[in-house]
């Protein structure tokens, strides 16, 4: 997966305002299946939290 700016965009936003990282995950999901129509189920299993 190449790491889309408004993905990256909806991360950084998040991260910002200190969102939780489940938030920051479903946003940058919603992000990507906006653009990409992947359908968010699996645009949810590309992104993951935590290390």
């Amino acid at each position: 997966m190449a790491p889309e700016a408004y993905t990256l965009k909806a991360i950084i936003d998040d991260w910002i305002l200190k969102e939780s990282p489940t938030k920051i995950k479903e946003r940058s999901a919603q992000s990507y299946h906006k653009y990409q129509k992947c359908g968010i189920r699996g645009a949810r299993n590309l992104f993951t939290t935590g290390f």
